[in-house]
């Protein structure tokens, strides 16, 4: 038989299925969807590629003030019905660019949202552009 016998494997196989041309059409039809699952996959990689990008670049930073307590050194209304004292204690809760969410402490109403900048005027916070 020497080293004829992939071949008439093949053979064997190609006249099983109804010939050279059927075989043919298997064989085109096989890489076209080959072909369009790659490009799927491709595309789709492609894509959370791009929303792990975009997460990653806008993902939040920290607030590095969370749990720090400040000292009001002036009586101010922070709107929203909350009237800061001097003397007052507030504790950070968390921060989103400039608005900062606060207990202050001793206040059976809490929490409240007050601005960086306004806190940073009455008190001892350094400020939100300074971390």
């Amino acid at each position: 038989m020497g080293n004829l016998g992939g071949y008439q494997d093949i053979t064997k196989f190609i006249k099983a299925i109804g010939g050279p041309a059927v075989a043919a059409k298997y064989a085109a039809a096989a890489a076209g969807i080959i072909f369009v699952a790659g490009g799927a996959v491709y595309a789709g990689g492609e894509k959370a590629i791009k929303t792990i990008r975009h997460r990653i670049e806008t993902r939040a930073v920290p607030c590095i003030w969370v749990g720090q307590v400040f000292t009001v050194n002036s009586d101010a209304d922070a709107g929203a019905g909350l009237i800061l004292q001097n003397g007052d204690e507030v504790r950070i809760l968390e921060c989103d660019s400039d608005t900062l969410l606060v207990e202050v402490i001793g206040n059976a109403d809490n929490p409240h949202a007050i601005s960086g900048e306004l806190l940073q005027s009455i008190s001892d916070f350094p400020g939100v552009d300074t971390a």
